[in-house]
C-alpha cells in the first residue's frame, strides 16, 4: 500500500477551501485528472458518485469515485477505483488564524501485476501529491476571497 500525507496552510477560510475541493472544474488546474465530474444536480454530498480520467503514465485510465465522508468545512473522504487500484483520498481542514490548515493524505492499493510497482511508486506518489497540494493552495489563493456577510 502506498501512503502519502502533506500539510499546507491556505490563506482562505475552510468553507472556501472545501468549495474548491467540491468543484470538479478546478481539478485539471491542480491535478493530472481530466474530465472530472460528479453525478447529479446540486452540491456533492455523501454518496455522490463521479468519475475522472488520468491521461498518461502507469495509472492511465478512467476512474470512478464516491464521496464517503463530507463534513462541511472539516473533512472530505473520497474512494476511487479503477484501472487496477483502490485509492482513499482524505482531506482534513482545520481553521488556522484567518486561513486553513489542510492535510492532504491518502492510501493507494494497486492490484494485479501493478502490486509489484508499489514500492517503486511510493516515493513518486508522495512527492506528486505534495506538489498537487501546493498547486491547490496557489489556485485557491489566486482567486479573490469571497465577501463575507457583514463585511
Amino acid at each position: 500500500m502506498i501512503r502519502y500525507s502533506t500539510v499546507v496552510s491556505i490563506a482562505r477560510r475552510p468553507a472556501d477551501v472545501m468549495a474548491a475541493l467540491l468543484d470538479p472544474a478546478t481539478y485539471p488546474k491542480w491535478t493530472e485528472m481530466v474530465d472530472t465530474r460528479f453525478e447529479g444536480a446540486g452540491s456533492p454530498s455523501v454518496g455522490t458518485r463521479g468519475s475522472f480520467g488520468l491521461p498518461g503514465g502507469p495509472l492511465k485510465g478512467t476512474y470512478s469515485m464516491e464521496i464517503m465522508t463530507l463534513r462541511p468545512e472539516r473533512q472530505l473522504i473520497i474512494r476511487i477505483e479503477g484501472s487496477g487500484l483502490t485509492w482513499i483520498s482524505r482531506v482534513t481542514l482545520e481553521p488556522e488564524g484567518s486561513g486553513t490548515r489542510m492535510t492532504y493524505a491518502g492510501e493507494i492499493s494497486l492490484g494485479g501485476w501493478r502490486k509489484v510497482m508499489e514500492p517503486l511508486m511510493a516515493r513518486e506518489a508522495a512527492a506528486g501529491e505534495a506538489k498537487e497540494a501546493e498547486r491547490f493552495k496557489a489556485l485557491v489563493e489566486s482567486e479573490p476571497a469571497p465577501a463575507t456577510a457583514g463585511g
